[in-house]
């Protein structure tokens, strides 16, 4: 693959299109698959940088060179404004067809200067976006609505927003920050701490890490999906490439049946998931009526449990509510890794805890002020029964039950 030219619009395509119809399953396959792209410098007008020229003149070219109705993949180098970005999303859909591009877009300095985003996956005909932070980063929201429209997220820190919690943060969400860089530190995207760097190690590393050339990002992204590439791992020792969650499996074991090192294992996911207070959960885990996990390549990558309520705490909930836990156990410390999330692990361990549960009743909570949570909540057919303040978490709460348990109990 060559770039001998400057063009900022690079063609790009494979030699033909019954070339590398499958994901790579080795290492081997993967370098061959990069090494057959074929990049072709945009031979025509040159393209101005910035506001509605550029926007027009970009459009106009990936006109010219997608008349004839074959599939057209166009890597765009120069930075778009968010403003020229919002335009080209809106106009896209209505002017081009059969089209796969790639864009650069330098994030705002202000909350304002953010870009619109497609409301529907594959609208566009953007497949990837390299976000250019110097300043300051969007809240989270704002990249999960990009991911949410089918588009990677690429993000490339430098200046002061090339910090180490902003690194940190971007490690923590795969799903959403798919792939990054520092340009402060040339280009590696390895200095960060996701949370979970004491449990053990998943095979391998990130695909994005091994075939980090943008271009080739690209092509593989629109060859084989966006979720191949953002759960797939090289293992350049045994010159494979493993997808995460094709082969989990889950299990559902008192405490004191759990194989040696387990529990070790488990406490430290729920520490790292950073959302319970890591006091009593040995102890909790300990004493637990159920403990479920999940593994896969020899590792664990999600649990849950049913726990037994402390009788303070069932005391208090029915002095504050009303409502009586005796005999209920409680589903909590739930945890997945990062790259694991979005797979319905949460949702198929909540299913086997409730399965084997047998005559208790179990309940769960969730903060008033946790939406998100709530939500899956409801996907997952529970529905909250009482509510009271708690002071541990300083904030009112909620207790959710299994809708069939609440019909069951009245």
């Amino acid at each position: 693959m060559s770039m001998a030219s400057p063009s900022p619009v690079l063609l790009l395509q494979l030699p033909s299109d019954q070339s590398f119809l499958q994901p790579p399953g080795t290492v081997s396959e993967l370098t061959a698959f990069v090494a057959a792209i074929v990049v072709t410098p945009f031979d025509g007008p040159l393209i101005p940088e910035g506001g509605s020229r550029q926007v027009e003149a970009l459009l106009n070219m990936m006109e010219s060179v997608a008349t004839d109705g074959a599939a057209v993949r166009c890597f765009y180098r120069q930075a778009l404004h968010p403003a020229s970005l919002r335009a080209l999303m809106g106009a896209l859909p209505a002017r081009v067809h059969n089209l796969s591009l790639s864009l650069i877009c330098r994030l705002g300095d202000r909350a304002d200067e953010k870009p619109a985003v497609p409301a529907k996956s594959g609208n566009s005909g953007i497949v990837q976006i390299q976000w250019q932070a110097t300043r300051r980063l969007p809240d989270i929201g704002f990249f999960k609505a990009v991911s949410r429209a089918g588009i990677w997220n690429h993000l490339i820190l430098g200046g002061p927003a090339a910090t180490e919690s902003n690194r940190n943060a971007i490690a923590r969400q795969p799903n959403i920050i798919n792939s990054w860089e520092d340009t402060t530190t040339g280009g590696g995207n390895t200095m960060a701490d996701d949370g979970y760097g004491r449990l053990t190690a998943l095979p391998g590393r990130p695909l994005w890490q091994i075939a980090s050339d943008p271009i080739h990002r690209f092509m593989l992204i629109d060859r084989f999906g966006k979720n191949w590439l953002m759960r797939s791992r090289a293992d350049r020792d045994h010159d494979r490439i493993i997808s995460l969650g094709e082969r989990m499996d889950y299990y559902f074991c008192a405490p004191d049946q759990l194989p040696d090192g387990y529990l070790d294992e488990i406490c430290a996911m729920v520490a790292a998931g950073g959302t319970v207070a890591a006091t009593h959960v040995r102890s909790n885990l300990q004493k637990a009526y159920l403990i479920g996990y999940v593994l896969e390549n020899g590792v664990i990558v999600g649990n849950s449990s049913l726990k037994h309520p402390r009788p303070q705490y069932i005391e208090s909930v029915r002095r504050q509510s009303g409502l009586d836990l005796t005999g209920f156990v409680e589903r909590g410390y739930t945890s997945v890794r990062p790259e694991y999330r979005g797979l319905g692990i949460g949702t198929r361990l909540l299913e086997g805890l409730t399965a084997r549960a047998g005559q208790r009743k179990i309940f769960s909570v969730i903060a008033e002020d946790n939406e998100a949570t709530k939500i899956i909540a409801r996907r997952n057919r529970t529905r909250q029964v009482a509510s009271y303040y708690s002071e541990k978490a300083g904030k009112p709460v909620g207790i959710w039950m299994p809708e069939w348990m609440i019909d069951n109990n009245e």
